[in-house]
């Protein structure tokens, strides 16, 4: 199932966004800057998600915003999460590392100021 959020954005930078004056790559960087912040959690919270089936309590340790791309005309635009995993298996207390690049699409609503996520859909495997 696809990982889905929203996230309140500045106004002031929207319409920089919509006007060019600033990338769509600085915008969502904007956005998701600082590791403590409530957006950046969302964003990784959403990251993990996508790995929660594979046990270990996944964590996003690194985080890279790739490939962003923003079409004012049609209010949309997309990215790539590039990032990487620690999982902690406690009950055998082992640790490992993973990366993954998971793909985001975005819909701007200019008025009211929101931005609706929408992630890659995951990957089902036959067993």
């Amino acid at each position: 199932m696809r990982e889905e959020f929203q996230l309140a954005a500045d106004t002031t930078a929207i319409k920089l966004l919509y006007s060019n004056e600033t990338s769509v790559l600085i915008f969502l960087q904007t956005l998701f800057n600082q590791e403590a912040s409530a957006n950046y959690s969302t964003l990784t919270r959403a990251l993990e998600a996508y790995h929660n089936k594979d046990g270990g309590s996944p964590v996003v340790t690194q985080l890279e915003l790739i490939d962003a791309k923003f079409d004012p005309l049609k209010k949309f635009g997309s990215f790539r999460a590039r990032f990487s995993l620690h999982f902690h298996y406690t009950c055998s207390d082992v640790h490992n590392d993973a990366k993954d690049t998971i793909s985001w699409d975005f819909k701007v609503d200019e008025q009211t100021g929101t931005i609706h996520f929408t992630g890659e859909e995951p990957w089902v495997r036959d067993v």
